[in-house]
């Protein structure tokens, strides 16, 4: 696919679920294919995976429609909300229902590979890691471009980056793998860890300590525990106690261009 500005809407149980709540599924449309992918300048200062949403007349929802669909979202552990000048902005918490196509500063992540390609070689990663659960410091993995491990990993990079442009590039699959190893063994939700990653790299002490994803793993217990005192600041607390559709990865369905 040679035009890379589109949005995936996946054929998970997570989709088939949501389509069920018509408002909710909109309001999920609407922040998908307005959300940033990239890191570039624009005038409203959002970051990746961030939209404006406040506009709910302008996509056919009235504002108690608009009002129960958002904090389903946020309970259903797909979103994250606050209030700012610029109006409500939405965050992605995940790309369970869509895949925005997050876009690397450096590089854009190759997505070439077939459906039937990316699936067999998904499926052969899970047979793999369940005949070597023991072994799995050797286990070498190839985490897809359209995974959680390695779009996560993409995710603090790219925050890195902003502040620091000429940061060196690591190793993405090394970095997927911490990743992995925080889903797998530690038991993290994808939703809590994307959060995580998003306040270290704000926070003025934090983000210049937290710059691999071995730092992250290993001190996100703290940085849990010290991202649930932002409602001191205003702020919106991370995504842990929410409940979620589940962390399952599914195949592409449709293709929404943008």
């Amino acid at each position: 696919m040679k035009d890379k500005n589109f949005v995936q809407l996946r054929r998970s149980d997570e989709t088939k679920e949501l389509i069920k709540d018509k408002n909710a599924f909109i309001l999920l449309s609407i922040i998908a294919v307005r959300a940033r992918r990239t890191s570039q300048f624009n005038t409203l200062n959002l970051k990746i995976g961030e939209a404006v949403i406040g506009d709910y007349k302008n996509y056919g929802l009235s504002e108690q429609t608009y009002r129960t669909s958002k904090v389903r979202l946020e309970k259903w552990d797909f979103i994250t909300t606050k209030t700012t000048n610029k109006g409500t902005v939405a965050t992605l918490l995940n790309n369970k229902v869509y895949d925005i196509n997050i876009e690397s500063t450096n590089d854009q992540v190759n997505r070439q590979a077939t459906d039937k390609q990316r699936t067999s070689n998904e499926q052969a990663t899970t047979n793999n890691n369940v005949k070597n659960v023991k072994n799995v410091k050797n286990v070498k993995k190839n985490y897809s471009p359209n995974s959680n491990e390695l779009r996560l990993s993409t995710l603090l990079f790219v925050l890195i980056t902003e502040r620091k442009p000429d940061y060196k590039k690591p190793n993405l699959q090394s970095w997927a793998k911490q990743i992995d190893l925080m889903i797998r063994i530690d038991k993290r939700k994808t939703g809590v860890i994307e959060s995580i990653i998003r306040w270290c790299q704000q926070d003025e002490f934090w983000q210049d300590n937290i710059l691999s994803t071995i730092k992250l793993r290993k001190q996100f217990d703290k940085l849990e525990l010290k991202s649930q005192k932002r409602d001191n600041n205003g702020q919106t607390p991370t995504a842990t106690n929410r409940s979620s559709f589940g962390d399952q990865q599914s195949s592409y369905g449709v293709t929404i261009e943008v």
